[in-house]
């Protein structure tokens, strides 16, 4: 029954008119300034659209009934369905060949398991993917930028259902208490669900989405425990010292890179997850958490901080990164946060 089950949603991501590449490089023979639009047809009430802007990028959106568009795909190099079946828009990574769905409200989930494509729909996903190109639908690569990445709209429906041992519990209920603004309310589900792509991001392996939430003067401060020597007759114990160093986004993203090629498995976890609100500066944001990074090479325990902005929030980006060794952090004053910054 698995089998039949699984054999149905390849073919329903075939015939339903898999064409779509999510890579976003510049469509072909595109020179103007003004923005293509293709229509995918409404289905479930939902409907996908692809956009082409005068630079030539592409990128796919959702929008509903009466055409207004509710979020970007947030998804890179995958081959997409064109339509909802049963609230789910399913896509395979090019890459992993790892599926899973994008639901009414954007959020994307990744099935637990798979059983690999057989390789008679690897080709004829491939000459599907080859006649969308014929036809100037494709806008597949790797490497691209996209043209925008919207906010997604996590619904009250998903934060109550959050389960208490999620590290967004907390932040979840903040949004839910109706004590706040509805624009603030609104960035902190944008927040939720940006930092859980951005912990999935090192998971998966998706250095292109990466690449695309730091802003190109990123400021990213890594630390460091440096052990020092014991004395010539070994009577102490070797002290330890932080040294921080000042990373560029190249530098970061290289070391990344690197670090994903190195390592087959890669496991990130957050915890003590706390957002916070600069007190003047409308759209800017502090994250501060626990996170647990372990790969097959290398494993550390720390404090992240990230410094977003959401005053385009379209493209939110994250200036400023900071991490410290847990070991070295007595109580939580001692961890990075938005006061640390003069931003104006």
């Amino acid at each position: 029954m698995k089998a039949t089950i699984y054999i149905l949603s390849i073919l329903a991501l075939i015939l339903g008119g898999v064409a779509v590449a999510l890579g976003l490089r510049p469509a072909l023979g595109m020179s103007s300034d003004k923005e293509s639009v293709k229509r995918y047809g409404l289905y479930e009430g939902l409907e996908l659209v692809g956009h082409v802007d005068g630079r030539g990028y592409e990128s796919f959106s959702v929008a509903d009934e009466d055409g207004n568009q509710l979020f970007v795909i947030p998804l890179h190099n995958c081959m997409l369905d064109v339509r909802y079946r049963n609230g789910q828009l399913r896509f395979r990574e090019n890459n992993t060949n790892r599926e899973g769905f994008v639901d009414r409200n954007g959020n994307v989930t990744f099935f637990n398991t798979g059983t690999g494509i057989p390789a008679t729909v690897e080709k004829e996903e491939s000459g599907t993917m080859n006649q969308a190109v014929d036809q100037g639908s494709y806008a597949g690569g790797q490497g691209a930028k996209p043209a925008g990445r919207a906010p997604v709209k996590m619904s009250d429906g998903d934060l109550k259902q959050m389960a208490r041992s999620n590290p967004f519990y907390k932040e979840a209920a903040k949004i839910l208490s109706g004590k706040l603004s509805v624009d603030d309310a609104q960035r902190r589900r944008v927040i939720l669900n940006y930092c859980e792509h951005f912990r999935m991001a090192y998971t998966t392996k998706d250095i292109d989405f990466l690449r695309q939430v730091f802003s190109e003067q990123a400021l990213i401060i890594v630390g460091n425990v440096v052990k020092s020597k014991a004395g010539s007759e070994g009577k102490f114990m070797p002290a330890s010292r932080v040294e921080y160093n000042i990373r560029t986004k190249k530098e970061y993203i290289s070391r990344l890179s690197k670090a994903f090629a190195a390592n087959k498995n890669i496991n990130v976890k957050f915890s003590d997850f706390r957002i916070m609100r600069h007190p003047t500066m409308d759209g800017i944001y502090g994250v501060c958490l626990r996170q647990q990074y372990k790969s097959d090479r290398y494993s550390d325990d720390g404090y992240l901080f990230l410094l977003w902005d959401f005053r385009n929030e379209s493209m939110p980006l994250i200036h400023v990164r900071t991490w410290q060794p847990a070991e070295t952090i007595n109580d939580n004053n001692e961890v990075m946060n938005i006061r640390d910054f003069n931003l104006e």
